[in-house]
Order: structure tokens, then sequence, then C-alpha cells
């Protein structure tokens, strides 16, 4: 029993190191020191007959074999997590630690407002957000559950699901609106100042709509920014007309501080998928927080 017990805190070092790629980062998250996890590697490995991770005085990566065996072990410390998170939840509240990451705006401005909701009515889980417009790796991270514009792709183990979907708004302020009287069209945003979201080197296009027409800009911005916080603050200042997503101006146009332009002209909305790495039905905590994702597109679209 006691090697067992022994083996298995071996293949939690290794797998803690391994997602996050670090001996100090992985110490720091088990509560250990540096030197006792380079030990119980070096144990795991002596154990196995094989080296499992390459090391220099930099970085870490791993080898054939480790990679081998972290999709092996990962699969069965996911199992065995969701074997104790449906056994507790049969006894109670659902509870641990929940990970989620969500793009920066949508979760400064849709998501955190909103969790006091669920963390007073689920007070027993500990939740991790981590804000980024990148996309994480769900499975090396350790993330329980992401939120995407995308579903997971067809040939990936995660599973996911549409939660909802946000619409894209004209807007600028009340004192831009003097010079917008002769707006009358997309195409002629190009002759005023636009304020653009650009992530990338991926050019940016505008889509409208407006019954069967259709028209298709690509705006040429006076500002543009990789942080829609950044946009935000600056449409309502007055810098111009602004391309964001409802849940950034809702609130704003309903109090007269924005003022959406061209509203006959629709735009695509953009869907938005929960992306998780397990069985809603074999973890009590994703499934509570994935419902109460749904639950809040919902009663916002009432």
């Amino acid at each position: 029993m006691e090697a067992s017990l022994d083996r298995f805190h071996l293949i939690q070092v290794f797998n803690t190191v391994a997602r996050q790629g670090s001996f100090t980062r992985a110490a720091r998250e088990l509560g250990s020191t540096v030197s006792a996890v380079s030990k119980a590697i070096q144990q795991l490995e002596q154990r196995l007959g094989t080296r499992l991770i390459h090391r220099t005085t930099r970085a870490q990566s791993l080898t054939d074999a480790g990679r081998d065996y972290l999709e092996t072990t990962e699969r069965i410390l996911t199992d065995l997590r969701e074997v104790e998170e449906r056994l507790h939840s049969t006894k109670g509240q659902p509870s641990g630690l929940l990970r989620v990451t969500v793009p920066t705006a949508l979760g400064q401005f849709w998501l955190a407002p909103r969790l006091a909701q669920f963390t007073s009515r689920y007070p027993d889980i500990r939740l991790d957000l981590i804000l980024d417009d990148q996309l994480r790796d769900l499975t090396g991270e350790g993330f329980d559950l992401a939120l995407r514009s995308q579903p997971a792709p067809a040939h990936s183990t995660l599973y996911s699901q549409q939660i909802g979907q946000h619409q894209r708004l004209l807007v600028a302020a009340p004192d831009y609106l003097a010079a917008l009287d002769s707006l009358s069209s997309p195409e002629q945003l190009n002759t005023f100042k636009l304020l653009c979201y650009k992530y990338s080197h991926v050019p940016v296009s505008w889509a409208f709509q407006k019954g069967q027409e259709a028209i298709t800009i690509a705006p040429n911005p006076h500002f543009s920014s990789n942080n829609y916080y950044a946009l935000y603050q600056s449409t309502l200042s007055g810098a111009g007309i602004a391309c964001l997503y409802d849940y950034l101006v809702e609130r704003d146009i309903a109090a007269g501080n924005l003022v959406q332009i061209l509203p006959d002209w629709q735009q695509p909305s953009r869907p938005l998928f929960a992306v998780y790495q397990q069985r809603r039905a074999a973890s009590a905590k994703l499934d509570a927080f994935w419902q109460f994702l749904a639950d809040s597109f919902h009663s916002n679209a009432r």
C-alpha cells in the first residue's frame, strides 16, 4: 500500500511539472520545494527506467516517453477526479477548485459582474478565473472550462456546447453625434473617425445587413487597439465610432452615454461556446457553472 501511495504522489508531481513547464512553478503549486520536486521526478524516472523530462539550466521539456506517460496518467487522474466529485456531489453541494479561462473583455464586462450570484449559490466551489485573449491549452494547463467563439474541433477530445451569442453594435458618444448628420450607410463610415479592435495581422472587416442588402467594409481606423476596454473608454470620450459588443455598451446606451449608430443595419452575431474536457455529468462543479452560464444568457435575452 505504501508503495502505491508513493507512486501516486510521484505521478501527481510529474503531471504538475509537465503542466507548469517549470520545477519552480510546480513546487509553488504543490506547496513543496524545488529540490523535493526534482527528487520526486528522479525517483519516478528510476522506477520507470527511462528519462521523462529534458532538463537544462533554463527550461524543461518532455521526452517522447514523458509525453506518452503524461497522456496516460492525465486520463487516470481525470478519471479519479471525476469519481471523487461524483461521490462527493451525492452528499451535498458541488465543491472544489474550478479553473476557467475567458476572453478579457467578456470576463471584465459580462462575467465578473455576475460571479457574486454563482459564488453565493455554491460557496464550496473555489473559482480561478483567467482572462486571456489567447487560446489556452485546457488539458495541459488544467482548465475545467473555457468560453470561446468556436466549438471544439471535431477531432478533439474536448466537449463543447453553445450557451449564447453576442451582437456587435456601432456606437458613438453624444458629443460626436454632430459630425454624423450625413451618415446613412455603412459605405460612408470611412469618412469618419473609426475605432477598431485589432488583435493580429488579420485584416479587419465589418459586415452589415439590412433586409436583403449586404455591405462589408474594410475600416480605415483612426485609432486601433488590442484591448476592448481602451476602445470603450475612447468611444465614451467622443473619439469616434466603434464597433463593440452589446455587453460592453448596453448600459451606456440605456443611460444616454452612448448612441447606437445605423441601428437598421444589423451585424452578424458572434456565438459563444463553453468548451470543457470532461463530461458535465461526471463533474458537479462543472455542470453547476455551465448551467449558471446558460441561465445568465437566457435571463439576459429576455
